[in-house]
């Protein structure tokens, strides 16, 4: 029986030694000349800033110098040719919207060409003398038939109509207004801004967001949403046929009054435009996991490759640290992983994003379209401007900021809740390379800041590698001369570290 044990600790050990060994050797392939060469090239103004709608396109070079990549080091492609097409629109601003109000003789009796579309839809939306249905603030719209009708709601809430005079837009609130309407099928909403607000604040802003050109990723169903339009408080007058009468209206709902005002006027209006469907590109490869059962596991390393393109003023915004130092890095520990004789158990994924800028449009296409199951997902570790090292008061800009760029030796490292492990792990391997992680942010903020967001709100545990925001971010100056490339060595070796032991652990439960 000591045999027996004596043996067996000696294969334990051996294995160890060899798995130690083996990731010495991957950690060699990140490599500095390596990350300087790839960041060089992606970061030049030959590529324009890697941005939808420039002259060049960038975006559509850096995804095939990816994809060369992956094959080059023997990455398995995990959609077409590396290529997962993401949809997205290109919607022009509309320049002849209109809304009018008839009465009941068809007599015209308001026109205006102010109306926001709020939500994406595919194609011109319009009406034409169709009733409508007052519903108040929309505190009882699962008791009303709203199906294929044109819906009229307010802005806001009884209790803000009441006690302030803060016309302030609360997305969240009308969101969730939007979506218990919108569910219910109606032909189309209509949100009026509140009445009390004189000089129509609110819709201005709206305007200046929205009435412009614009990108969206196409959704599976945009054809058949709802639109929701807002316009203000003269149109509701007009629909009620009197001036003051929608803040009288509104008075009473805030009272109590659940009495639906009888509208014979009708609406026509005409809004949005024809979009232009562009077919941009996630690039994933991945590394077949050696274990026939964790095999069906994942690790996914993701960045996004895009950046904020070329200035009116001709200027490229070339985006080195963002995120051109998250991107090569990947590449590299790409390159580590795929050096190993002996594969990692689970299979590790390596998920290069497009257009984070606009809106994280390619990991939530991503994630609603998942290559690999997003419930055998063990982790999603994302870089996001992973390149630069304080030097001192230029800075500073970024002082009341909690993600102020690191030193050296500082790394922020977000982790959601999902599997409190993940930080622990985070943890045992910064201390093993001396970088000091920072856990401090915000979540309710930074979890929502990048495309990790999206696979945390399908319940992923994510880790996200920053080393913060710097008086670049966002401007011309942020070029590769400003990058530490020993700094951004660090995190790959991170990176490797992290996902060797995910890759190779026997039991992950969340």
């Amino acid at each position: 029986m000591l045999i027996r044990k004596t043996v067996l600790i000696y294969f334990c050990l051996l294995f160890l030694l060899f798995s130690a060994s083996a990731q010495t050797e991957a950690l060699s392939k990140i490599d500095i000349p390596d990350l300087q060469e790839y960041l060089t090239y992606l970061a030049s103004d030959e590529l324009q800033g890697r941005c939808l709608g420039t002259e060049v396109d960038g975006l559509e070079i850096t995804a095939n110098y990816l994809a060369d990549y992956s094959k080059e080091i023997g990455l398995k492609p995990a959609a077409d040719s590396y290529f997962q097409p993401v949809p997205i629109l290109h919607t022009l601003k509309s320049t002849d919207d209109f809304i009018e109000i008839k009465n009941k003789k068809g007599k015209l009796v308001y026109r205006s060409e102010e109306l926001v579309k709020l939500n994406q839809t595919t194609s011109v939306f319009s009406l034409s003398r169709e009733p409508v249905l007052f519903v108040g603030f929309g505190d009882n719209i699962e008791l009303i038939d709203i199906k294929n009708k044109v819906v009229v709601v307010a802005q806001g809430s009884a209790d803000s109509f009441t006690n302030t005079e803060n016309f302030g837009w609360n997305r969240q609130l009308e969101n969730r207004k939007m979506n218990a309407i919108t569910a219910k099928s109606p032909k189309a909403l209509l949100l009026i801004t509140n009445p009390k607000d004189r000089e129509n604040k609110t819709f201005k802003q709206l305007q200046g967001w929205l009435n412009r050109s614009g990108y969206s990723v196409r959704g599976d169903d945009n054809s058949s949403q709802p639109a929701v339009i807002v316009a203000t408080a003269k149109v509701a007058d007009a629909l009620l046929g009197k001036k003051g009468q929608y803040e009288k209206y509104l008075k009473d709902v805030s009272a109590g009054s659940e009495a639906i005002p009888e509208v014979s006027e009708t609406l026509s209006l005409k809004t949005g435009s024809e979009p232009e469907l562009l077919d941009e590109k996630n690039v994933i490869a991945y590394i077949e996991g050696s274990d026939p059962v964790l095999k069906n596991e994942y690790i996914v390393f993701m960045a996004h490759y895009d950046h904020l393109g070329v200035g009116k003023d001709g200027d490229v915004y070339n985006g080195a640290d963002d995120n051109g130092s998250g991107t090569v890095a990947i590449m590299e520990v790409a390159e580590a992983f795929a050096s190993l004789d002996e594969k990692p158990k689970r299979s590790i994924v390596f998920l290069w994003v497009t257009c984070e800028e606009k809106g994280h449009f390619g990991s939530s296409y991503y994630c609603d379209h998942p290559i690999f199951p997003l419930d055998k997902t063990v982790a999603s570790i994302n870089l996001d401007m992973v390149g630069r090292v304080y030097d001192g008061p230029r800075d500073d800009v970024w002082k009341d900021s909690p993600k102020k760029v690191k030193d050296f030796d500082g790394l922020y490292t977000l982790s959601n809740d999902v599997w409190p492990e993940l930080a622990e792990i985070n943890e045992k391997y910064c201390a093993e390379l001396g970088l000091e992680p920072d856990t401090s942010l915000p979540k309710a903020r930074f979890l929502r800041a990048s495309d990790h967001y999206h696979f945390h709100k399908n319940g992923v545990p994510i880790l996200n590698y920053a080393t913060g925001y710097h008086a670049d971010y966002h401007k011309v100056g942020d070029e590769v001369e400003k990058i530490n490339f020993e700094k951004i060595k660090r995190v790959a070796d991170l990176c490797f570290l992290v996902g060797f032991d995910l890759a190779n652990k026997e039991d992950i439960e969340f």
